[in-house]
């Protein structure tokens, strides 16, 4: 990364992105731990659920003991929609004719499962099998023989191959001692070779940005060394000898989560680490080396353990405390280890069907600012909720992206792009700003505007080029009516998808124009992700500027990833690409927060981690944790260099 050196010379170019930050921000979001009533699974299920996987698409996968959702027969695996609806799309037959332990969503919908069962739907599958995206079974991932026990875990790696871990000596007659890998068809990947492997129950597998595996449960030893409840293994199935727990937990580890600065909290049953005092709960470095500024305290087992985008901990368990807190099987903790007071459950989660005692077996982050939880019990907060709940967090989120760009012709205009997640449709307001901006000292301001969106097939959803022209009343309430009637807007509502704004001259005028994206929606189940803005990038005044509003509560973080390429527009077609782009971001005071001119320079890992990086080394990225607040990205060519250039935003879990 370069200095954060201020330039002076883009002091006014920022000021300007700030016109298109001054907009009403959203009401309020509900506080984080309070019940979204929006999710009323009807009654839920009638036993446990021991995971629970949100879908893209909002729907909700919940696998366990089960045998009944919603008064459906559902043996094991179930299907909710974003309303908590049982989705009759899913279905199982007559399902798994035992407990499901674990479960992973492939990219392509299809879920593997894995546990304790012997068939799925009539059909012999020992211990794992593949599910497709309507809940058929996949014949196509064949385990042969299958585990000759029960799988508890299981990791999907990026390149497809299925890591799974339990309670086994053998997968299809191969030997693996309780861990082991597949192939993308289910046959035994014999590259990975754990020798004796972890000598008790796999529980637990988190797998590193880097490919290394991390494994909790309660084995003390891997392959003749000692490891107390948690290890790392190599790619080839070896024991990662950089990462020494020792006697560690002396097992009893029951899940994993990894932090982004690569810290590791355990939870399980166990009550020290290395000979020092843990409850139930620790977090050691990437070298396994405890990390003694992290001590909570809970009064009982933690069973499940999810990470926030800004690292705060969400817990689950049997607890009824947290350092003397009450939090009723679950709880958030700061990155300290104190409890999160502004995350309150109320009475949390009591009640059970069973003999089992209460407890959150299962915590997932959905799109759309949501938490869910799933074990057992039979309230949350004093409602009605059988085994799965879902609440609300306190995420931040994009409200507004606007883009400063010159405005020539061509390719060269100004292009605006964004994504809507969530289930539920959301309404955008879009506006081509030009004359107002001579107001604040642009020079050659766009003298009349013409915008136009489309979908993410090239389909022509809407297009305005003075804005009273239709739906001035409509764009009046919202309190952002363009300044100039030669200016445009356009306020639509539109359902999950991909979409492109594009800011033209009239009658190919050319000037500087501002192309702004607002999130004015009343709903929450929905929400406005990867932004981007393309334009034409010249000398001094001339740049390409990118401002966001993250909306969320004070004391929250956000993962941003800010992007310029330029390069790699070649291959789409850009004839005039920018072949240096060089990114400032700065706060709302117009202070640097960062530089940098090719990506690798630093925060290699980092970026690469996101899955993100840029495709050409000579493009620029920055990865920063951000307040809710106003920014501003410039891009500009190294050495005065010029062309076309993009600029994009990326909220990351």
């Amino acid at each position: 990364m370069l200095s954060a050196v201020h330039r002076p010379r883009f002091r006014r170019l920022f000021l300007i992105s700030l016109l298109a930050l001054s907009g009403s921000a959203r009401a309020a979001a509900p506080p984080p731990g309070q019940i979204d009533n929006t999710f009323v699974p009807a009654p839920g299920t009638n036993d446990a659920i021991n995971v629970v996987i949100p879908q893209p698409d909002g729907k909700v996968v919940a696998a366990g003991r089960f045998t009944i959702a919603n008064n459906v027969p559902r043996n094991r695996i179930a299907r909710f929609n974003f309303d908590g609806s049982l989705d009759g799309t899913f279905d199982p037959g007559i399902g798994a004719d035992a407990e499901i332990t674990a479960a992973v969503l492939q990219t392509d919908g299809r879920i593997i499962v894995a546990g304790r069962f012997a068939s799925f739907n009539g059909l012999t599958h020992h211990g794992i099998c593949r599910l497709n995206a309507n809940g058929s079974v996949d014949q196509s991932f064949g385990v042969g023989s299958g585990l000759n026990n029960a799988a508890f875990a299981l990791a999907l790696q990026a390149d497809g191959r299925v890591i799974v871990g339990g309670q086994f000596s053998q997968i299809d007659l191969t030997q693996r001692f309780n861990l082991g890998r597949l192939n993308t068809n289910g046959s035994v990947d014999l590259s990975f070779d754990p020798g004796n492997g972890p000598n008790g129950d796999v529980n637990a597998i988190v797998i590193q940005p880097d490919g290394r595996i991390l494994i909790g449960g309660t084995f003390i030893g891997y392959n003749g060394f000692s490891r107390g409840g948690v290890a790392r293994v190599l790619g080839n199935g070896g024991l990662d000898s950089s990462f020494d727990s020792s006697v560690g937990t002396g097992g009893n580890v029951f899940a994993l989560a990894l932090q982004h600065n690569g810290e590791i909290v355990l939870g399980g049953r166990f009550v020290q680490y290395a000979g020092n005092n843990r409850t139930f709960i620790a977090r050691v470095f990437s070298d396994g080396a405890l990390d003694f500024g992290f001590n909570p305290v809970p009064n009982d087992w933690v069973q499940s353990l999810a990470v926030e985008p800004d690292d705060r901990v969400l817990v689950g368990g049997f607890f009824t405390s947290i350092n003397g807190v009450g939090r009723n099987r679950i709880a958030r903790l700061n990155g300290n280890g104190s409890v999160d007071l502004t995350f309150d459950p109320g009475a949390g989660c009591l009640g059970s069907l069973t003999n089992d005692a209460t407890q959150v077996r299962s915590i997932a982050l959905q799109q759309v600012d949501r938490i869910l939880a799933a074990g057992i019990f039979t309230s949350y907060d004093n409602q009605l909720r059988t085994n799965v709940v879902r609440l609300f967090d306190s995420i931040p989120s994009f409200q507004n992206l606007s883009a400063r760009a010159h405005v020539l012709t061509g390719e060269r205009i100004l292009i605006v792009g964004f994504v809507i997640d969530g289930s539920e449709n959301k309404t955008v307001l879009l506006r081509a700003l030009g004359p107002s901006l001579a107001a604040f000292g642009v020079p050659a301001p766009l003298a009349d505007p013409t915008l136009s969106l489309y979908d993410h097939t090239g389909a022509l959803i809407a297009a305005n080029d003075n804005w009273k022209d239709t739906q001035q009343a409509q764009i009046q309430a919202t309190g952002l009516a363009p300044p100039n009637n030669l200016e445009s807007a356009l306020l639509v509502t539109l359902s999950p998808g991909a979409y492109t704004a594009l800011v033209n001259g009239k009658a190919m005028t050319t000037g500087i124009a501002l192309g702004e994206v607002y999130d004015v929606a009343a709903n929450v189940n929905a929400e406005l992700t990867n932004l981007s803005a393309r334009g034409f990038v010249g000398t001094g005044n001339d740049v390409l500027i990118g401002g966001m509003i993250v909306n969320g509560s004070a004391g929250t973080l956000q993962r941003i990833l800010v992007r310029a390429l330029g390069p790699s527009l070649g291959s789409f077609g850009v004839a005039s690409a920018l072949a240096n782009p060089t990114l400032s971001l700065r706060d709302a005071n117009g202070n640097v927060i960062a530089n940098n001119d090719n990506w690798k320079d630093s925060q290699q890992a980092d970026i690469a981690g996101s899955g993100k990086a840029p495709p050409n080394d000579n493009e620029s990225a920055i990865l920063v944790l951000l307040a809710p607040g106003n920014y501003t990205a410039i891009v500009a060519g190294k050495n005065g260099a010029m062309g076309v250039a993009l600029v994009e935003f990326y909220n990351l879990p």
